[in-house]
């Protein structure tokens, strides 16, 4: 081969970009040029304790299966000799005999024959050893004399260096972009965390859980589930689910399921078309449709009906739905947050709600914390309800005093933060200009009369009377909100805060019980 088929070759090896290319571009060209009968480049392992193959396998001359290596440190193969001396060694037929009893190497030459020979040559680069050619070619040519090859294999030295150098930069490069990633996904975590404190207020571990659940879920396309008890917040956690998501620009639609008469429910998700019905006189825009590309928050969902629910679910797992009265499918993406203080799961059990919807639903499940499993957070709800009020009513009440703080300290909250929120507010209608809460601004915290009569009454009778429980519930339900509508002189309003429910929820259920005091 001549010195300009040899600079052609050193050529189509420098445009190389890759090693593997690299490696069997430099093998072929040798095994082409020099005429051999087979070559193997090996390679040590990263560790550098083994020396191996740098093709898994090879049916020719030299035989290698794939799971074959050499320990750098046994000299019972002669590939430890050259890495030790770092200097070409040539074995023929008879001296190859001598290995044998390295298992792994005779089975290594076990093709090669008499008129063979094996040349073992030494890669190196500034006395650092990169691997060793194993060149399998007739006894009766000699390579070691030839410069040509020799000073090809130093160009491929050179090029296979600087493209590993290449790739640790490469990968050091990506570990650093992936390394900052993280830290700015942390940034941005702990910022949203702050700012979510704001709106959350609490250092308690559990509000601690629900601000990272929140933002955890909002980061997802998946429907989240919102579960606690009546006042806890859970639209406050529906509206940072939203706020906190990739939809934060578009709506945030809300409807409270149980304070919408169930013949009205359908019209207001799915909207209608003007003479659907009777009072129809113009068609209107549902819910679902003005939710699109945001949210839409489904509260107190436990009370939908069935009927409806198999509409929902059809929305929900295609994005169409038809408008009441109307001919034509409708689409709208949008991303569902639903809301209960029941326990969905034994409605399911009971037959009262779809399972396949309650699956839908609970893709992401977020647990709002009940306030009494937090009081510790109460001394920060209180001052944010404080500053709440002054920013509402211009006011400048400026703390509360120790008694007061005391008292609320002590009460169990059966209506949670909605509950304490119209205490404090209550309590800073009665404070003085610039004053602070007094224990007698304070409502009379008492377990409610009404309530305790009737269980009197129920735990009265035989419970073995008792044949329907739905209604033996109804009705307790019913003597308690009529007791708490005389107990207020009929204003529902104070009696639905009184009972820790939206008064939405309180009419529906007067509704519902057909109480019409």
């Amino acid at each position: 081969m001549s010195t300009a088929q040899w600079l052609q070759q050193t050529s189509t090896l420098l445009e190389c970009k890759q090693v593997d290319d690299l490696i069997g571009q430099f093998m072929q060209t040798l095994e082409d040029e020099l005429g051999l009968l087979d070559t193997l480049l090996l390679t040590p392992s990263v560790d550098g304790r083994y020396l191996q193959p740098s093709k898994p396998t090879s049916t020719g001359l030299l035989k290698v299966d794939g799971q074959v290596s050499w320990n750098v440190t046994d000299f019972q193969h002669p590939f430890a000799h050259v890495l030790q001396t770092a200097k070409p060694m040539v074995l023929d037929y008879y001296s190859l005999a001598y290995w044998h009893d390295n298992p792994q190497f005779a089975a290594f030459i076990s093709g090669i024959e008499k008129d063979h020979s094996l040349l073992l040559y030494p890669l190196k680069q500034n006395c650092q050893l990169l691997g060793v050619l194993c060149f399998a070619l007739d006894s009766s040519r000699s390579l070691l004399q030839r410069q040509d090859w020799q000073q090809y294999s130093e160009v491929f030295i050179r090029h296979w260096q600087w493209l590993t150098s290449v790739a640790d930069q490469t990968g050091q490069a990506c570990q650093l972009t992936d390394s900052i990633a993280e830290i700015r996904d942390e940034m941005t975590l702990q910022t949203n965390l702050n700012r979510l404190s704001g709106e959350l207020v609490g250092e308690s571990s559990e509000m601690d859980k629900l601000r990272k659940d929140i933002l955890r879920g909002a980061g997802t396309v998946l429907s989240v589930l919102v579960q606690g008890e009546t006042g806890t917040g859970k639209e406050l956690v529906a509206k940072a689910v939203h706020d906190y998501s990739s939809r934060h620009k578009a709506p945030f639609i809300a409807i409270n399921c149980a304070a919408i008469p169930e013949n009205l429910l359908e019209s207001e998700l799915f909207g209608y078309e003007k003479g659907a019905f009777s009072g129809a006189n113009s068609k209107k825009i549902g819910l679902i449709a003005q939710a699109a590309k945001g949210t839409l928050f489904l509260d107190e969902i436990g009370d939908m009906p069935l009927s409806l629910q198999s509409k929902l679910l059809r929305v929900l797992e295609s994005g169409h739905f038809r408008a009441v009265g109307g001919s034509t499918e409708l689409h709208s993406d949008f991303r569902l947050v639903a809301a209960t203080h029941v326990n969905l799961k034994e409605r399911v059990n009971a037959g009262e709600f779809r399972r396949d919807l309650y699956y839908r639903l609970n893709q992401f499940p977020v647990t709002v914390p009940v306030l009494k499993a937090r009081l510790g957070d109460l001394p920060q709800l209180i001052r944010h309800f404080i500053g709440r009020f002054n920013r509402h009513h211009q006011a400048q009440i400026t703390g509360i005093r120790y008694e007061a703080l005391s008292k609320l300290t002590s009460y169990h909250y059966p209506g949670n933060v909605r509950e304490l929120r119209n205490v404090v507010e209550y309590a800073c209608a009665l404070t003085a200009h610039q004053g602070e809460i007094d224990v007698n601004a304070l409502p009379t915290f008492e377990e409610s009369s009404c309530e305790s009569s009737n269980v009197s009454e129920l735990e009265g009778h035989e419970y073995a009377d008792i044949g329907d429980l739905k209604e033996a519930v109804a009705q307790f339900e019913r003597n308690v909100i009529r007791t708490r509508i005389n107990r207020f002189k009929g204003d529902r309003t104070k009696a639905a805060m009184s009972l820790g429910l939206p008064k939405r929820t309180f009419s529906h259920k007067c509704l519902k019980l057909e109480i019409n005091e």
